[in-house]
């Protein structure tokens, strides 16, 4: 790959997140992709806005003044990182640099000569969407800036073709980049599940999501009342009771997150059918699979794409379709084996770290090797 080494030495990526390795978009965009990217020639730093304190502090309600510390010395150190670009030879920004008000940071990172900017997102946050634990925070922040990022970027990478279609509006070049895996990590429990245990169906999401599981609730409910099976729910923003449904609620911890999913013998993924959830990029239903899960998701935006239904995972529009797809995996051992199996062989074809890692490579090389000189034409976008 030619570009990728600096004239003294390797590539020097500046890459800013503003969420720490316990945000899955850092791990999973960024973190999980230096080694590749060392390989190729880049010596990557990865620079968090938030901290690992701050960042398990800001979906806590309330703790205001301790947020407004933080925030006060974290922009600090933002600003003083910022100031020293010129020791970086490229930059990579996922979703934003700072995390509230207009894109000034990557306006003064894109007007580095000769440093091209690349912008990566994986969500529709040109819209207006914050969680319920941080409603004051949300009046500060500005989607707008997003349209605004794009424009002067070298480069676009989006989680799927949705996000693709905006960006394309403000930048025409724009590569499709999912959100993948390392299936060398997660991957299928070795130990199976005794043949007489009670199916566990698993929910593994965050504070933002918890309000998607509302929608099952019913078809939940109806499947109890005929069928034995454990609900475990990790990483709720408040413990979940549906009444009827045996219902377990597991910590998440980073740490556990592949066995998390390996407890579960059948995933679900809900979502509404609304312009946010059509960002989405599948992660949960993408992590289910990897380890071999059979998952049952919201036929909405890349889900599509990502499961063919009955083949490698179902879908599910309407509570009775939820309903009726659960009962046929509870009730079948050998479906749930055949449709994991199926949609563990997807991961590994598509939407795996080994087949996109190389890709990022290319890409970050071909743009910081040709530099801001060169601008922004040129770049292969597919």
């Amino acid at each position: 790959m030619t570009g990728a080494r600096h004239k003294k030495g390797p590539t020097r990526l500046l890459a800013l997140s503003p969420v720490p390795a316990e945000g899955a978009g850092c791990r999973f965009r960024v973190l999980q992709y230096v080694p590749a990217l060392e390989r190729a020639g880049f010596s990557v730093t990865v620079a968090p806005f938030f901290d690992t304190p701050f960042f398990d502090m800001v979906y806590q309600p309330g703790h205001y003044a301790q947020k407004f510390r933080a925030l006060v010395r974290q922009s600090v150190e933002r600003l003083r990182l910022v100031t020293t670009r010129e020791r970086y030879d490229a930059f990579l920004v996922y979703r934003e640099a700072y995390p509230i008000g207009p894109a000034l940071l990557e306006a003064l990172l894109a007007r580095s000569a000769g440093r091209p900017l690349v912008y990566d997102f994986d969500d529709a946050i040109f819209l207006n969407n914050s969680s319920d634990a941080n409603r004051i925070v949300s009046a500060l922040k500005y989607p707008q800036k997003v349209a605004s990022i794009i424009r002067r970027s070298t480069l676009v990478l989006a989680g799927n073709e949705y996000l693709a279609g905006y960006a394309r509006t403000h930048n025409s070049n724009v590569a499709v980049l999912p959100t993948c895996v390392d299936t060398t990590v997660f991957a299928p429990r070795t130990t199976p599940a005794p043949p007489d245990a009670t199916p566990v169906i698993g929910w593994i999401g965050t504070h933002s999501t918890t309000r998607y599981l509302k929608s099952l609730a019913a078809p939940l409910r109806r499947l109890a009342a005929t069928d034995k099976f454990v609900l475990r729910l990790s990483g709720t923003a408040e413990p979940v009771s549906l009444d009827g449904v045996t219902t377990v609620d597991e910590p998440w911890r980073m740490d556990r997150e592949v066995e998390l999913f390996n407890t579960c013998d059948i995933g679900v993924y809900p979502l509404p059918d609304d312009e946010w959830a059509r960002g989405k990029c599948g992660f949960k239903a993408i992590q289910f699979m990897a380890c071999g899960v059979p998952v049952v998701a919201a036929a909405v935006g890349v889900n599509r794409e990502i499961i063919q239904d009955g083949v490698n995972g179902f879908l599910a529009s309407r509570p009775q379709e939820w309903t009726a797809a659960l009962k046929r995996l509870i009730a079948d051992p050998e479906l749930r084996r055949r449709i994991g199996a199926a949609g563990r062989r997807t991961i590994e074809e598509r939407y795996s770290l080994a087949v996109h890692a190389p890709r990022l490579a290319s890409f970050l090389s071909d743009v910081a090797g040709r530099g801001r000189a060169a601008g922004p034409a040129g770049i292969r976008s597919a």
